[in-house]
C-alpha cells in the first residue's frame, strides 16, 4: 500500500505527477514523476526550510541575540567546535582544514538532522529513508576527502594507497579499494537502515494500534536515533577528511 505524504498530494492536486506510484511508473509519467520523487519533494522541502530559517535568523543581527539568532548562533559556534576537535587545525606541522570543511559539516548536521526528524511527522517522510539520499551524502564525503588529499600531498597522496613497500602496492591497492567501498556502503546504508526502520516501526504500530499513544514511545526513540545517525555521519566524514591530509607514519 502506497504511503500517504501531504507534500507529493498537494502537488498531484497542481498536476504534477508526484508520488511512490508516479515514481515507480516514471517511464510512463517522464522526467517529472522521478524529479518529484517522494524522498526527493521532502528533500527540497528541508532545503527550504533550513533556507527560510536562516534568513528569519540573520535579517536582524543584535549584539545580544535573541530568537532564532541566538538559536543560529548557538548551533554554529557547536558545530564549529565539534569540527575544529575532530580534524587537523594547524597545530604543530599539521596543516589547518577547518575553514574548508567547516560550511560542508554545517550542511551535512543541518540537512541530515531535519531530514531525520522531518519522517516524525504524520503525513511526511524522511528523505534520508532513502538510499538514494543517503549515497549522495556519502559520495560528497568520498570526492571530497580525496580532493582534501590532492590539495595537501600532491601527486604523492596516491602513494598511501600502495603501501611503505613498493612491492606490496599487489596487496595495498585491492585492499585500499574495498576498503573505499566499505566506506561508502558503511556511511550510506548505516543511515538509511536506521531510519528507514524507525519509519516502518512507525507505520506497523500506527495500523495495529492506533494513531495516537502506541507510536508515541517510537517517536521518542526515533528523536535520539535521528540525532545519533546525524552525528555518526559528521564524525566519520570528519575521521575521513582528517585521514587525507595527516602525514602517515
Amino acid at each position: 500500500m502506497e504511503s500517504f505524504h501531504i507534500l507529493c498530494w498537494i502537488l498531484q492536486k497542481l498536476g504534477i505527477p508526484s508520488g511512490e506510484y508516479f515514481y515507480q511508473h516514471a517511464d510512463k509519467y517522464g522526467i517529472l514523476a522521478k524529479i518529484f520523487a517522494p524522498h526527493m519533494v521532502y528533500s527540497y522541502f528541508v532545503c527550504l526550510l533550513l533556507i527560510v530559517l536562516a534568513i528569519i535568523g540573520t535579517r536582524k543581527m543584535e549584539f545580544i541575540p535573541r530568537g532564532f539568532q541566538n538559536f543560529w548562533e548557538f548551533t554554529i559556534e557547536a558545530i564549529y567546535n565539534y569540527t575544529y576537535d575532530n580534524v587537523p587545525h594547524g597545530e604543530g606541522h599539521s596543516p589547518n582544514i577547518v575553514p574548508l570543511v567547516f560550511p560542508l559539516i554545517v550542511m551535512f548536521t543541518l540537512y541530515i538532522l531535519f531530514c531525520n526528524f522531518l519522517g516524525l511527522v504524520p503525513g511526511c517522510m524522511s528523505p534520508t529513508a532513502n538510499l538514494n539520499v543517503t549515497l549522495g551524502l556519502t559520495l560528497i564525503t568520498i570526492v571530497y576527502y580525496h580532493i582534501l588529499g590532492i590539495k595537501f600531498k600532491g601527486l604523492s597522496y596516491f602513494k598511501t594507497f600502495l603501501g611503505p613497500v613498493p612491492w606490496l602496492f599487489i596487496i595495498m591497492l585491492p585492499t585500499e579499494i574495498f576498503g573505499h567501498i566499505g566506506r561508502m556502503i558503511s556511511l550510506s546504508v548505516r543511515l538509511f537502515g536506521n531510519i528507514f526502520s524507525k519509519e516502518i516501526l512507525l507505520g506497523i504500530l500506527t495500523m495495529l494500534a492506533g494513531k495516537f499513544f502506541a507510536p508515541l514511545p517510537v517517536m521518542l526513540l526515533g528523536v535520539l536515533v535521528s540525532f545519533i545517525q546525524m552525528l555518526i555521519f559528521i564524525t566519520l566524514s570528519l575521521a575521513y577528511f582528517a585521514g587525507a591530509v595527516e602525514e602517515e607514519h
